[in-house]
Formats: structure tokens, C-alpha cells, sequence
């Protein structure tokens, strides 16, 4: 009993949700016709991939039911949990998920963390692709997410082993670039094409102020010239993006911003005035080709 009040009463810390020595252990309890609700909800590459996401970023057909949660021990009721996931990551048995700390009590978080990110590992049967490409972006000083691995379990039944992925949200932007109040969007297959200014997902910070700068990056590749990348450098910071863009080269991330237009954060750093970014989606580094490639 006195061990588990302890459990009850510890407060975790970043560190502790994001070990690289050991596998956390997420006990997941929520009702069964809610858990069934959630895992089978879907899209299909056609509803994702609409015309229309040139305008504004479709909505996800994802949708949050309470749950409680333990991690190592330590209980989080009233949580909510939700499937996540583009495409490749859809599963109805194992499915990708997301856990909203905040989804009840506003003031709940972990270190700054509302939101924690469970990846099904569903394109990396070898599990490494996420915690090691993470890991060298952030050796070589390109901005991402920390990882560490997870059991997790629903009601009892063992899922197997997760990817847990830090959110691209402020505690990361704060550690890496030392300020939150930019202007960061996600972009999921888009690119800074005409008539694409809307695209992007909106996540924080002024939007009209990021969007003007979206659309004048967007009108600067429109029209070329002999001093182009002296233009492109007064919107993004070219050093941190040849970083950003080798490291993508150099662990073959085929399915990353430079490889498929895809998979990325963009932040309106306002230390620099100037675009950076970040690595997203990264389960299917260390590939020589894109499975959707013919060979």
C-alpha cells in the first residue's frame, strides 16, 4: 500500500517518459466499445490525398474517448486517447495512438507535455528507425524529437513494443531553438508550390504572419533567377536546412520532406525571422529505395 501511494503521488519528469536504457511500461484501460470506436476509424490514401488540401489540411478522421493511463506505475485518469496515423501506419489491431494528458484537467502535463505520441512501428519491423534517426538528427545538431520505446497494453492484452516520439510542440521548440513564440506548421505531403499556401497545418503562433511568409517563399521558387538561393536565404535558414537535408540524404528518409514532400515540421523562428526544419514521420529511415518505387 505504501508503494502504491508512492507511485501515485511521483511526479515524472521528461526525463523519466523518455529513457534510452530501458522499455517503458503503458497500461492503457478504456471501454471496450470506445477502444473499438477508435481503432477502427480510418482514411483511405484517395480521401488524404483530395485536391482540395491545397486550400487547408483535410481533417483527420480521428476523434478522442476517455481513458485512463500508467506509465511505470504512475496513474493518469481521465485521459483521452485516439488513433493517429497518415496511411502507412493504419491498424486496426495495433494502432498508432496519441494520449491527451490535458483531455479532462487543463493543467496536467509532464514537463510542459500534454500530448504523448505512440508510433505502431508498422513500417520498421526492425524498431530502430525512429529512436536512432532521431537521435543523429539531434547529434548533428538538426532539431527532433526525442524517443524511447514502450510496452503498451490495452485492457490487459499486450500490444507489443511502441516507438514513444516526442510532439513537435513548445517544450522541443524551447529546448532547441530557445523561444516558443514563432509560428510552426506541419506539412504532410505538400510542398511550397503555386496556389499551395494553405496547405500547411496551421499548429502555432501568428498564422497570417507565418502565411505571408509561406506565400513569399512560394512566389521566390516560383520565379528563378541567378541569385535564388541568396533569396530562399533571407526565408529559410540555409544553414540549418542543408543539415536538415543531408541528414534526410544520409539515413536515406525516403519518405521526409527532401525524399516525398512529406513528413515535416517548418518553424518561423523569431530569433532568426527565418524558416527551419524539423524531421517528422521518420519509420522508414535506413531504406534504399521507396517501397513505392518499381524497380
Amino acid at each position: 500500500m505504501v508503494g502504491h501511494n508512492f507511485l501515485e503521488a511521483r511526479e515524472l519528469t521528461s526525463g523519466d517518459i523518455f529513457p534510452i536504457d530501458r522499455v517503458l511500461d503503458i497500461q492503457i484501460t478504456v471501454d471496450a466499445k470506445d477502444w473499438d470506436t477508435i481503432r477502427f476509424q480510418s482514411r483511405n490514401i484517395f480521401e488524404a490525398l483530395q485536391e482540395r488540401r491545397q486550400h487547408a489540411p483535410l481533417d483527420h478522421p480521428y476523434t478522442y474517448v476517455e481513458a485512463s493511463v500508467s506509465i511505470d506505475g504512475v496513474e493518469f485518469p481521465q485521459v483521452g486517447i485516439r488513433k493517429k496515423g497518415f496511411i502507412g501506419s493504419q491498424n486496426s489491431i495495433r494502432p498508432s495512438l496519441k494520449i491527451k494528458l490535458n483531455h479532462i484537467d487543463k493543467d496536467r502535463r509532464i514537463d510542459g507535455l500534454t500530448n504523448l505520441t505512440f508510433n505502431n512501428n508498422q513500417s520498421d519491423v526492425s524498431l530502430i528507425s525512429q529512436f536512432i534517426g532521431y537521435g543523429l538528427f539531434n547529434a548533428a545538431g538538426s532539431p527532433a524529437p526525442r524517443c524511447a520505446y514502450a510496452k503498451l497494453t490495452v485492457n490487459g492484452q499486450s500490444l507489443g513494443i511502441y516507438t514513444h516520439v516526442e510532439r513537435i510542440h513548445r517544450p522541443l521548440l524551447k529546448r532547441a531553438f530557445g523561444n516558443t513564440n514563432g509560428v510552426l506548421y506541419e506539412g504532410t505531403a505538400v510542398d511550397f508550390n503555386p496556389g499551395w499556401v494553405g496547405s500547411f497545418e496551421h499548429k502555432l503562433g501568428s498564422d497570417e504572419v507565418g502565411r505571408n511568409r509561406i506565400q513569399r517563399l512560394i512566389d521566390v521558387l516560383g520565379s528563378p533567377d541567378k541569385d535564388i538561393e541568396l533569396a530562399i536565404g533571407e526565408l529559410v535558414d540555409l544553414d540549418s536546412f542543408y543539415t536538415f537535408w543531408a541528414m534526410e540524404g544520409l539515413l536515406s528518409f525516403w519518405d521526409g520532406y527532401s525524399g516525398n514532400k512529406n513528413n515535416s515540421f517548418i518553424y518561423l523562428n523569431p530569433e532568426t525571422d527565418k524558416f527551419h526544419f524539423i524531421p517528422w514521420g521518420a519509420d522508414c529511415m535506413f531504406e534504399r529505395y521507396s517501397p513505392s518505387e518499381e524497380r
